[in-house]
């Protein structure tokens, strides 16, 4: 298999833009994991029966080419605002209509069936980007026609393109796999299965995968999974043997949240949107008459930021920033046996010593993804290898925004004021311009890559420039945070960069972060999405607590295998 995933989000998980957020982290809990994802997916609920009564409303099927063309607008919809939702969340993503990969499919034009895709064209596309999205339901024929893929044509679609790419295949449903039968009915909980045969999935699989899709990864001996978001299971689709088990036990890990300014009210919106998976217990906040007056329950606010001990809480999700006393309270936290997420890096760099090895397992207890990068994934990357030899990143997006407008000779106050109009700069920009902000992501990055930090950093920011020259003709100037290894000894430092315009940090942009990693087998990766801002932070919040909810539900399945048993 490659490294590339597709993923299937049909209209029983997309039933409308307000579900956007939990496919957005479903992709980029893969995108963590190194992959490369294709997301196919279906229109929102209920949209494509509106379409199809409006096409019959003016002459039905009398030209198939355009009730396709009208019927199958649902999936640009949707592909559409799932891609412009990535790219608020942070995360590098394409809208690839077929037309544009040429995705052909013969046979019945409302009941066509794929039969080739430019795969080159996806694989180019994937090599720069995070995502990609293709609208599930639609192809064209040899004449360049419109055609539907008919029902289940998106699964279809998902099994086809993942067997052409050799990659992996989820369908991501409302339940969390095959059982042995319907698990809304009356009744005893039924078994699901964690693998199945094809035939018997063919028996068990009632609307849920559709026969025409199960047949085709039978013919080519194509095995794939069925799962819902989130989940830490799936059931495995394939050559079997078939595998029943007791159904997964899933309790709602209760949250504790420190925060509700830019970060804390986007990861405020996500728990609620979750009640299922979580409970959130208590917010804490300066002032809230304040949060009261934008719908907070004043039954969930207090002043307290010791509430992340005192209530009997699973999680603790830190966005007060600064570094005192936010490290003190999550400090007596850990040690009080609370799972911990912060995005503050104020508070975890100074203090990296005492909490490292909280987070230092492979199930850590306190994770900092958003610390050291927004959505960009640069801790998960260093964590997965250990032959890193040097980082080179490009890691404040006040930095970029500021150099960009004095290098088209803008003032130096002046462009820091727009950034801070703009959201890119804090009320006080002195962490950013003074480079202290890169370097408190450097050490993260450095702990995370070599296991110590460097004895010292030498920082130079940019709030000593009036303009963005001299340098090189076309050149471009950067904030770079680099460390490597020599001899032995970790060598850092943060400063302004001439850099060439074709370099990768060179092409950092507003609140994007890019980052280059160095291997000793002298391979690179390079990373980038949006670094700062409330939502591509939240999303990788919300991918720390994901991984903690998957954990717990894992360490769960022994209890709720014994409670089934009990029962019978």
């Amino acid at each position: 298999m490659s490294n590339i995933v597709v993923l299937k989000f049909g209209s029983s998980v997309l039933r409308s833009a307000a579900d956007l957020p939990a496919a957005v982290d479903e992709i980029y809990r893969h995108v963590r994991a190194g992959q490369r994802v294709v997301a196919v997916v279906s229109a929102f609920a209920g949209v494509t029966d509106t379409l199809i009564e409006r096409a019959h409303s003016v002459g039905g099927r009398s030209d198939p080419y355009a009730y396709a063309s009208l019927v199958g607008s649902g999936e640009i919809e949707s592909a559409a605002m799932l891609t412009l939702s990535l790219s608020m969340h942070g995360v590098p993503a394409r809208l690839l209509p077929p037309e544009q990969f040429t995705l052909r499919a013969h046979g019945d034009p409302l009941d066509a069936e794929p039969h080739d895709f430019d795969s080159a064209l996806l694989h180019d596309a994937l090599s720069t980007l995070a995502a990609v999205v293709v609208p599930g339901f639609v192809a064209h024929d040899e004449q360049n026609r419109t055609v539907l893929l008919g029902r289940g044509g998106s699964d279809y679609t998902a099994l086809f393109l993942a067997k052409r790419l050799a990659a992996d295949c989820l369908l991501l449903k409302d339940v969390d796999g095959l059982y042995e039968r319907d698990p809304a009915a009356p009744g005893p909980a039924p078994r699901r299965y964690s693998q199945v045969t094809w035939d018997d999935a063919l028996r068990v699989a009632g609307r849920l995968v559709q026969p025409k899709t199960i047949r085709f990864a039978h013919l080519h001996r194509q095995s794939f999974r069925v799962t819902r978001i989130g989940a830490d299971h799936a059931t495995v689709v394939g050559p079997g043997p078939s595998l029943l088990h007791p159904s997964p036990w899933i309790v709602p890990l209760r949250v504790v949240l420190l925060g509700l300014g830019t970060v804390g009210r986007g990861v405020y919106e996500r728990l609620l949107a979750q009640p299922e998976r979580f409970e959130l217990l208590r917010v804490v906040v300066r002032d809230p008459a304040r949060h009261v007056a934008t719908g907070v329950p004043p039954s969930l606010l207090s002043t307290n930021p010791w509430d992340a001990v005192n209530e009997d809480a699973d999680v603790v999700i830190e966005a007060l920033g600064g570094e005192f006393p936010a490290a003190e309270v999550l400090l007596t936290a850990l040690i009080a046996g609370r799972r911990v997420i912060t995005a503050n890096k104020a508070a975890v760099a100074p203090h990296i010593d005492s909490f490292w090895p909280y987070a230092n397992s492979p199930d850590p207890q306190l994770r900092f993804s958003a610390a050291a990068g927004g959505a960009v994934p640069v801790l998960e990357a260093l964590r997965r290898r250990r032959d890193v030899v040097a980082i080179r990143g490009v890691l404040n997006g006040t930095c970029n925004f500021v150099l960009d407008r004095l290098a088209g000779g803008g003032n130096y106050q002046e462009a820091v004021a727009e950034a801070q109009s703009l959201g890119f700069a804090e009320p006080d920009p002195t962490a950013d311009v003074s480079g202290l902000d890169a370097g408190f992501k450097l050490q993260l990055c450095a702990q995370a890559a070599f296991g110590a930090t460097p004895a010292d950093i030498a920082i130079r920011g940019i709030d000593t420039l009036e303009t963005a020259g001299p340098g090189a003709p076309s050149q471009v100037l950067r904030l770079v945070a680099e460390i490597d290894r020599c001899d032995g000894e970790l060598r850092a430092r943060v400063a302004p960069q001439w850099l060439p315009p074709t370099r990768f940090l060179a092409g950092a942009r507003g609140e994007e972060n890019r980052v280059e990693i160095e291997f000793a087998d002298g391979t690179n990766q390079q990373i980038s999405g949006k670094g700062a801002g409330r939502w591509p932070t939240t999303a990788s919040v919300m991918g720390d607590l994901w991984e903690m909810a998957r954990a717990a539900e894992a360490a769960a399945q022994p209890d709720a295998a014994a409670r089934f048993a009990a029962l019978g």
